[in-house]
């Protein structure tokens, strides 16, 4: 009965042939690659697996992934957590400036880069670099040498500082000053800390002093209140698009949404976060008069809010 029945599912169901793999002669040459299809696959691959892979399977991959400026004239360096211990990042953002040819006009680095690879960069591609994106980069700690080398990028129209140490007010007044075609600035935190809602902030003061051609600015978390962004509209004229999602201290009374009805994309402190792209914690929101032993780590904007 059971011969009866696998008869009859093998008529039902033909048996599949396995497939043979093909044989040497089939098999594609990959060092026969055309170049332009060849740049193609390169370009489809992060920067950060091109420095660690394509130039182990043969010489003309090796050539195209090391000679191509093209291939680094925007350079977007991603090292996850688990990955970056294991390598060394500050070295293959040193490779992939020096592989740009002094032809680099985007430079995003997310992971453990320092102050080192930001010197290097200004010292290669100064005249030619028009957005630098550096996010979770906690090597970059010294505001004052942050804010020394981004002002020799002139050319800059895009910056962005998230969820980095070194993100203070001094970097952002310098870069204002000597940045005048900047029109889209990111500068978020990874947690919202409550404070006075009256206090400007370091912050906010810079950039409406400093950069009017401002056209799209993000703040995520940041500290500004009431005050704080009542200054940025009035100094940034043309601001198009304004992201406060969890600035906590900005209260969106009837005042405050008149004065924003002319900015065209707006996100509020309470807006949904489901599209943020970075990592960000709940936010702390105790009293600030339960936390004054840390004024001291923002006396600019104590003194500030006290006059």
């Amino acid at each position: 009965m059971a011969s009866s029945s696998s008869s009859s599912l093998s008529r039902r169901w033909p048996r599949v042939l396995e497939e043979t793999p093909p044989s040497d002669a089939e098999a594609p040459d990959w060092a026969e690659l055309p170049r332009d299809a060849l740049l193609t696959v390169l370009h489809r691959l992060g920067h950060v697996d091109i420095l660690m892979g394509p130039g182990q399977v043969c010489r003309p991959w090796r050539r195209a992934a090391r000679d191509e400026p093209e291939l680094w004239r925007r350079v977007e360096l991603r090292f996850p957590a688990g990955l970056s211990s294991r390598l060394d990042p500050c070295k293959m953002a040193r490779d992939a400036i020096r592989r740009s040819s002094e032809q680099c006009e985007a430079f995003l680095a997310q992971g453990a880069v320092d102050c080192s690879v930001l010197s290097f960069l200004a010292d290669s591609v100064a005249l030619s670099l028009k957005s630098l994106r550096l996010v979770s980069c906690q090597g970059i700690y010294d505001s004052m040498r942050l804010a020394s080398v981004i002002t020799k990028f002139s050319l800059l129209e895009e910056l962005e500082l998230s969820n980095c140490w070194g993100a203070f007010p001094e970097t952002c007044a310098a870069v204002g000053k000597a940045c005048p075609l900047l029109t889209r600035l990111r500068l978020s935190n990874k947690r919202f800390i409550k404070r006075d809602q009256n206090v400007v902030g370091g912050e906010a003061r810079a950039i409406a002093t400093t950069m009017p051609a401002l056209r799209s600015l993000q703040l995520f978390a940041n500290r500004l209140g009431n005050r704080g962004l009542v200054a940025i509209l009035d100094g940034c004229p043309r601001l198009e698009s304004l992201d406060i999602r969890h600035c906590f201290n900005v209260v969106m009374d009837d005042d405050m949404r008149a004065r924003c009805s002319r900015i065209q994309t707006l996100r509020l402190p309470r807006d949904s976060t489901d599209d943020y792209d970075l990592d960000f914690s709940s936010p702390d929101m105790d009293p600030p008069g339960e936390r004054r032993h840390l004024a001291v780590f923002y006396d600019d904007e104590w003194e500030f809010s006290s006059r």
